[in-house]
């Protein structure tokens, strides 16, 4: 067996070694070149894989370091032998006692999604792996940042209603789960977070905890005034009905949703760019509408241009204490002048700490580049959002982004401590590239994730718990930290956890519940994670179907499940 893992480590490291030295001809090397990710910690994650933990990892997030963290713990926790005693430990407590319905009610054994993914290969997806399991005793703290991303589920939307699975890659968890809404007390200012808890489909012996946060809402007519410049990609690449008439949708959408007190401008870029429409009142929408209408596509595509005359656009018309957002519409590719992410970056980060923040919405499939339009939001201080019919536009720009417009919470954090006492070890489900280190959550200088009003954050655990653990016993505690964007106060908030949440039987879970976990249940498939155990996809199919009685997006959900049930 040793032999085998020195092989492994030694193969691990040679292709590490061979693939630095590629021009970036792959979107992993990309990432690595990104984020400038050192070899030393290459080699640890190499060393963690040949020692066994039930994970894989790419170097291509700024959260590396942070991530190590984990993979230390679990590391030490395989060495230990922890992962096998808590594994037992927690089958002699048998949360889950029989066929208590959902996942736990089909005996099938078909597989869940394999092989290649699709026939397209110009995509540009990162692997940011997939987190492991973590020993209590060696790390109780677990911290990342708040995100509300949710383009990865709309992107697998469009593979698989082009008749391929999504590659694995390209699945994002937590962007899966937070696609859907869930029914969330909304705090009176700020965020607040809550727990409940069930079965885990992936493991009858182990436990999932739900935790939901929830930020304030605003009503439309108590948000201030907006000023919003639209960057809109007019290369060629976008001129099919799918792109651009879609992003003609959704601009004209919004432009209905707003009020005579907001104000628009438009910015186009392909070879160069240029200021289609100056800052206009909506007022005068006709006005507006006419220059939507004018959008034509032609010649390269320079998102550094666009992107630089966006943001002078955008300092021009500065509204001081309302809302002020760049939104870049775009398949994400980019050809001329400045193309890396992190070049990219540079270009908007100080804007976005002056209050000018990034929201970017993906379009069209075949050379879409997924890396660049999530760095651009997630550094702009924004969010990520794919639109892939004409329903998700006017979704996205009328429920969604006009409701969540005013930011409410600054560089969001959260960390949840667990009780060694009762949790033997856990995993995060998701957040992989949004990783903090533990001693940061306090470290007002990290950058972390935005919330507007409305917005939610939903994150699960899986616990393997110690023997015995009851309603009385103390699991835990959840901390939210971030700064309030009115006072510029840093505030916090706390909820202890504690077993009285535990739910054994699946069935007498909130459908909330059932639904988040379904959906997770479905990204850990398409993205083979190492931590699905017998789960199968004709179980989630099943789950999917049973709750989309009375809630149109689980209808949804169950249609697709079905549709991936049939490609795989």
């Amino acid at each position: 067996m040793k032999k085998l893992m020195a092989v492994v480590l030694a193969l691990a490291l040679l292709a590490a070694a061979c693939g630095s030295s590629d021009d970036d001809e792959t979107a992993g090397n990309d990432a690595d070149a990104e984020e400038g990710s050192s070899t030393e910690a290459d080699a640890d994650a190499d060393a963690a894989f040949a020692d066994g933990a039930s994970t894989t990892r790419a170097q291509s997030s700024g959260d590396d370091e942070a991530m190590e963290e984990e993979f230390d713990a679990a590391e030490a926790d395989e060495d230990g032998g922890a992962r096998s005693e808590a594994a037992a430990d927690s089958a002699a407590s048998a949360p889950v006692e029989g066929d208590s319905g959902g996942f736990f009610a089909s005996d099938d054994e078909s597989s869940g999604p394999d092989g290649e993914a699709g026939k397209d290969q110009d995509n540009t997806f990162a692997d940011y792996g997939i987190r492991p399991f973590v020993s209590t005793s060696a790390d109780p703290l677990s911290t990342f940042a708040l995100d509300v991303d949710t383009a990865s589920y709309s992107i697998a939307r469009r593979w698989v209603d082009e008749g391929s699975l999504p590659p694995a890659e390209s699945v994002r968890l937590e962007e899966f789960v937070n696609s859907f809404d869930y029914d969330y007390r909304s705090p009176n200012k700020g965020l607040a977070v809550v727990a409940d808890s069930g079965p885990s489909p992936f493991d009858n012996d182990n436990v999932m905890v739900r935790l939901g946060v929830q930020a304030e809402q605003v009503g439309f007519d108590e948000r201030p005034t907006a000023s919003l410049t639209f960057v809109v990609d007019t290369s060629g690449s976008m001129d099919r009905g799918d792109r651009m008439g879609l992003v003609k949708t959704a601009l004209e959408r919004l432009v209905v949703e707003l009020d005579d007190r907001d104000q628009v401008a438009i910015v186009t870029y392909s070879d160069n760019a240029q200021v289609l429409l100056p800052p206009t009142s909506i007022s005068n929408r006709d006005v507006i509408l006419d220059a939507i209408n004018n959008l034509r596509t032609t010649g390269s595509t320079n998102l550094e241009a666009g992107l630089q005359r966006g943001y002078d656009l955008a300092s021009e018309s500065f509204v001081n204490g309302g809302i002020n957002r760049v939104i870049l519409a775009s398949d994400g590719v980019a050809n001329v002048g400045l193309v890396d992410p992190d070049g990219l970056v540079s270009l908007i980060r100080g804007d976005a700490d002056r209050g000018i923040q990034l929201v970017t919405v993906g379009v069209g499939m075949g050379n879409f580049n997924d890396v660049t339009m999530e760095r651009l939001a997630d550094d702009g201080d924004g969010f990520y959002a794919y639109v892939d019919t004409s329903a998700e536009a006017e979704k996205l720009f009328s429920d969604d982004l006009v409701s969540t417009l005013l930011t409410v919470a600054i560089d969001g954090k959260i960390q949840v401590e667990f009780d060694p006492g009762a949790v033997a070890e856990y995993r995060l489900l998701g957040f992989e590239n949004r990783a903090v280190l533990d001693d940061d959550f306090r470290n007002d200088a990290v950058d972390a994730g935005e919330l507007g009003a409305g917005h939610q954050v939903t994150a699960l655990y899986e616990l393997t718990l110690h023997n015995g653990v009851g309603a009385r016993d103390r699991l835990g505690t959840a901390q939210l930290r971030w700064q309030d964007p009115d006072s510029g106060s840093v505030v916090e908030t706390r909820l202890e956890l504690s077993g009285a949440i535990l739910e054994n039987n699946w069935d007498n879970t909130a459908d909330d519940f059932k639904l988040a976990v379904t959906v997770a249940a479905l990204a850990e498939l398409l993205r083979d994670s190492p931590h699905i155990g017998d789960l199968t996809l004709d179980q989630v199919v099943a789950e999917a179907s049973s709750l989309s009685g009375g809630n149109g997006a689980a209808l949804e959900l169950a249609r697709l499940v079905e549709r991936i049930k049939e490609l795989s």
